[in-house]
């Protein structure tokens, strides 16, 4: 057998023919035409194959493409991202250049979700983006992080020139943006930070810059902040306290003082407000200011406020039950969960206190950026019997007006409306504006900060219907008020007996 017949053989067995034939028969030219058409059909199919394989790559390609433009863009406003940030800056600053980076966070973006929906919420964040870009040059960059946060990275930049076009932005986005419908409006906290000793890599420069953007929000919100030494102290002392506060509060060392509210027709006192102290070991008792805007920052404030909330009507329950009221300083933050509403419950149930004694004082400021959610606990502690207060009202920029809505029973003057009504017919005449309509509003109008006999008695002539502060009495352990409300109680028995 020749070889060309064997290897014709081995081949038909491969394919499964049948190769008992002789050489040189006809039937030996049909099996070299079956092999042929075999091979030929084999070809096809490896050029179809290879064709295959040749598409698949392609389409391989762009899909790697498109996830790796994706990985480094913002799906709704076609920004870089933080990874295509990140990147930027890191080449930026490998080259020995200086930058300066804007970390912009937008005031007022959640109400405009919680009013108008995320969908309008989003057709914010583009028209937002949008304007960033119009106040940059062209050499900088903007990334959107998440959220209602932006960043400007200003290559070869110093901090004046950064300044500059923080300047730009910060004006832009404090414009009403017209989205669905509706005028929305925000405004923008702006933090600033340049690379200089120290600061030589991108996460270095962005956490600055994030610091400085915190002291723009703390400070007031819609200004520019620029970044020192100073505020990573801050940030670390106030980690330091909240640490130290958690201990405390499991720990027992928060106490109550409490403040005399009192009938300003007769001067008689009608109930108290709790005010929240700290007796921190090694720092003696602290007032609110050094320990409660750390507890802000965390869902602290609200283990704080269920303390209050808890002990207070623990300790005033006998008042209550007489017929006095008692006033609780609530957050904002606290208003975001159940805790509240679960704390209020069980301790009307616990102490027999009245519901309609309890009053919870919310800041006019926390009033304003209220979310559906702490509507929604607010609308459950009101259902369970307590009342509302506005406080510190014309700290804000709020209206009388716009309080309609919060379904408040009082609104409590700030003391700096208070301070001068006496001695500055100005001040005078809008604090008696406010009580006016207030009244018109059917609004009991609580004055704080009352110090000097001269006060009250503008106030007692402007019909303004409760005041508290040193001249009647300071904050004390409410030993001196237990007796006032017994003799109080003691004559009401009297009277229907």
């Amino acid at each position: 057998m020749s070889e060309l017949h064997r290897t014709l053989v081995r081949q038909l067995r491969r394919l499964g023919l049948d190769a008992r034939v002789a050489p040189g028969t006809d039937a030996w030219a049909e099996v070299l035409a079956v092999v042929s058409s075999t091979y030929a059909e084999a070809d096809d199919e490896r050029y179809t194959l290879e064709r295959s394989l040749e598409v698949s790559s392609r389409e391989m390609r762009g899909l790697h493409d498109a996830l790796s433009q994706r990985a480094l863009q913002d799906a709704l406003t076609g920004l870089p991202n933080r990874a295509a940030l990140l990147a930027h800056l890191e080449t930026a600053l490998k080259g020995g250049r200086s930058a300066t980076a804007l970390f912009i966070d937008l005031d007022g973006f959640k109400q405009v979700n919680d009013s108008l929906g995320h969908a309008a919420g989003d057709e914010l964040l583009v028209r937002a983006a949008e304007r960033i870009r119009s106040c940059l040059r062209p050499t900088d960059l903007v990334a959107r992080l998440g959220g209602d946060e932006f960043v400007v990275v200003c290559d070869d930049a110093d901090a004046e020139e950064g300044a500059a076009v923080a300047d730009r932005v910060g004006a832009q986005l404090c414009a009403p943006f017209r989205v669905h419908g509706h005028d929305a409006v925000v405004s923008a906290s702006i933090g600033l930070a340049s690379t200089g000793p120290g600061c030589r890599d991108a996460e270095a420069l962005l956490g600055r810059a994030d610091l400085a953007m915190y002291d723009a929000k703390v400070s007031g919100k819609a200004r520019t902040s620029v970044y020192d030494a100073a505020m990573q102290c801050a940030v670390d002392t106030r980690a330091s306290v909240r640490s130290a506060l958690g201990d405390g509060v499991r720990g027992g060392e928060l106490r109550l003082l409490y403040q005399p509210l009192v009938r300003l027709a007769d001067g008689q006192p009608v109930g108290a407000e709790a005010l929240v102290r700290w007796e921190r070991p090694g720092h003696g008792l602290l007032e609110p200011a050094a320990f409660v805007p750390a507890a802000r920052e965390s869902a602290l404030i609200t283990e704080v406020d269920c303390w209050v909330l808890t002990e207070a009507l623990r300790r005033c329950a006998p008042w209550c039950r007489a017929g006095a009221t008692v006033s609780v300083n609530l957050s904002g933050r606290s208003l975001e969960g159940d805790a509240l509403v679960d704390a209020l419950s069980a301790a009307l149930h616990r102490w027999d206190v009245p519901a309609r004694a309890v009053v919870l004082d919310v800041t006019e400021t926390d009033l304003q950026r209220v979310s559906r959610t702490a509507e929604r606990t607010l609308a459950r502690l009101r259902s369970l019997g307590a009342g509302l207060a506005v406080d510190d009202f014309g700290s804000g920029a709020s209206s009388l007006v716009n309080l309609r809505g919060t379904r408040a029973a009082q609104v409590k003057l700030d003391a700096s409306l208070v301070a001068d009504l006496d001695v500055d017919a100005s001040a005078g005449s809008v604090a008696g504006a406010f009580i006016t309509t207030a009244h018109a509003l059917g609004l009991t109008v609580v004055a704080e900060g009352v110090e000097r006999r001269s006060q009250a008695e503008v106030l007692r002539e402007m019909r303004c219907d409760l005041a508290q502060g040193w001249l009647f009495g300071r904050p004390g352990d409410g030993s001196l008020l237990d007796a006032r409300f017994a003799a109080g109680q003691r004559r009401r028995v009297s009277a229907t007996a």
